[in-house]
């Protein structure tokens, strides 16, 4: 009979890395969603400013919470798009997005 006490413990240690990356992934993309949905609620926010002619205020706002601000304006609509980079952690991910990940949010207002 061999004695197999040494092997739970050498299999945790491979397993260990593997799962603290996806552990350490799986919160990056929730964070990633997270900072979107709060990106909307800006947005909306700054609409309801650029809707009230409240130029100063877009811009205070916006930069305290490090969000870059885009106005593009064709005949009939104004297109305002927030942009923010996030910051990524995971190793993994790190290595496919790079080290910032751009969220992007947009609305069209006619005028």
């Amino acid at each position: 009979m061999r004695n197999n006490k040494g092997q739970a413990l050498v299999e945790f240690i491979i397993v260990l890395p593997i799962f603290l990356l996806l552990i350490i992934s799986v919160i990056d993309f929730g964070n990633i969603i997270s900072k979107k949905y709060s990106l909307e609620n800006d947005l909306d926010t700054v609409v309801d400013m650029y809707k009230g002619n409240d130029y100063t205020s877009i811009n205070t706002y916006v930069t305290n919470k490090d969000i870059k601000v885009n106005y593009s304006d064709d005949e009939e609509f104004l297109n305002i798009e927030l942009t923010k980079d996030i910051k990524i952690i995971s190793p993994m991910l790190n290595l496919i997005f790079g080290e910032f990940y751009e969220i992007s949010v947009s609305r069209d207002i006619y005028e």
